[in-house]
């Protein structure tokens, strides 16, 4: 488990940069977002796909549900899970099947649909209190542990 304090954008940007750069092509990550509303998690986002060169406009999926990024490397799916009432709505909107392509899913609010999820590589918890903003990283499998690894060693 890995902590970063995110006192700023820049530090945002920063960590997103390095976790961008150590992601492999054609390969699956999926990083669960999770925090309270206003925390960073689609400022991340949008850090996180800009280092992997994505240009555009970055929106929140929040009522889209998710977004999808092509890029000449990667494929990227944003999900914003916050709106979903149930678990079982993951089923209904036929995001369940698309879990194993390879992607990098990052994904917002993953507790609205736990028991629907993949295993996150690599679980980001964001916190702030009063002093600081706050980035906790910690793997949930050998891909995740691996890149993580990656990220302490620069």
């Amino acid at each position: 488990m890995s902590s970063y304090f995110l006192n700023s954008e820049i530090e945002t940007k920063q960590l997103a940069k390095k976790i961008a750069k150590h992601c492999s092509e054609n390969e699956r990550l999926v990083i669960f977002l999770i925090g309270e509303l206003g925390v960073g998690k689609t400022t991340f986002t949008r850090f996180f796909l800009k280092a992997l060169g994505y240009s555009g406009l970055v929106k929140s999926p929040t009522y889209t549900l998710f977004e999808n990024y092509q890029l000449p490397k990667y494929h990227i799916f944003h999900l914003d899970l916050y709106r979903l009432h149930t678990p079982k709505e993951i089923l209904e909107i036929g995001l369940y099947d698309e879990f194993d392509q390879t992607a990098i899913w990052l994904i917002e609010w993953p507790e609205h649909a736990f028991p629907f999820l993949p295993t996150p590589d690599i679980q980001c918890t964001f916190t702030l209190n009063a002093f600081n903003r706050q980035a906790e990283l910690k793997s949930r499998t050998t891909a995740g542990r691996d890149l993580l690894l990656k990220i302490e060693n620069l």
